[in-house]
């Protein structure tokens, strides 16, 4: 799931009158929260810039139930909003080969321990305390990357060696449940079902907590969010991995962020490693095919 956002919005100063168009490449849409509600979790995506002469504007979109387009908002302060974009949710489909010959690591919880330790040695190695330092901020992206790593292979792994699980996914996950097969289609690959199912969870952002939080839950029967310790600094880490990697260690207003000191990188590490751990354990304690 991701959000569209096509045409340019025109804004009129509300002391001037004078009209500004801004186009829609501008916006930078991110998930900057989800709140667990009665249908599952509510996802918050947000896209906000600062402009010379309006001064801060924002677009918000939430999803509710997940698929569902519940609400948007644009809130341009005190000027007035003469023409938008058009935005919304847009159900992404993945390359028709894409992924196809991925195989998930039979150990992705060693894959990420083994992460987890060898970035420790270098944080402590090299690391400075300075919260501005290239390879502090390197380290606590390759973190979060190793998170999402972990959490796309474990799901592709117990979906795919339990039929039960797969048909518990493609009964409720909505992407799937609109996928349509023919006989002839079928009957010429034996193998049809798995290979769409692998693709649609290759095709997840693993950085979105809250869709994959509900995946889990689907797919495994629990919810992976509820064994986090600091389910807000795990949604902050998301988000700063994102301005590590595509704004080089800026937010979204130029600033420079300098929160990744030794403390914090490796804190935000820790945090990390013990949510793996809990959803580890849960995965274990899991007896196939049951919920």
């Amino acid at each position: 799931m991701k959000v569209y956002c096509n045409g340019n919005a025109r804004i009129s100063h509300n002391t001037t009158g004078e009209v500004y168009e801004i186009e829609g490449d501008e916006l930078d849409w991110d998930a900057v929260d989800g709140d667990e509600r009665q249908m599952g979790p509510e996802i918050h995506y947000e896209a906000t810039i600062e402009h010379p002469e309006l001064g801060e504007l924002t677009w918000g979109l939430w999803e509710y139930p997940v698929g569902i387009e519940n609400n948007h908002e644009t809130n341009a302060g005190p000027h007035h909003v003469i023409a938008d974009f058009d935005y919304g949710l847009e159900h992404g489909e993945p390359e028709p080969d894409e992924w196809l010959d991925y195989t998930a690591p039979d150990n992705p919880f060693t894959i990420f321990m083994s992460s987890y330790h060898h970035t420790g040695d270098l944080l402590a190695d090299h690391g400075k305390d300075n919260g501005g330092h290239l390879l502090n901020r390197m380290v606590f992206s390759h973190q979060v990357t190793a998170l999402e790593a972990y959490l796309g292979d474990t799901l592709i792994n117990e979906v795919i060696a339990d039929k039960a699980t797969m048909q518990r996914l493609i009964d409720q996950d909505d992407d799937l449940a609109k996928e349509r097969f023919t006989l002839a289609d079928i009957s010429k690959d034996a193998g049809l079902v798995e290979r769409k199912v692998r693709e649609h969870l290759r095709s997840i952002l693993y950085h979105n907590l809250a869709k994959v939080d509900v995946l889990y839950n689907i797919a495994l029967g629990f919810r992976i969010l509820n064994l986090a310790n600091d389910k807000q600094s795990l949604f902050k880490a998301v988000m700063l991995r994102h301005d590590c990697i595509h704004r080089n260690g800026f937010d979204r207003d130029g600033n420079e962020l300098k929160v990744f000191t030794k403390a914090f990188v490796q804190d935000t590490a820790d945090l990390i490693k013990v949510f793996v751990d809990n959803i580890e354990k849960a995965v274990r304690a899991r007896p196939a095919g049951t919920l």
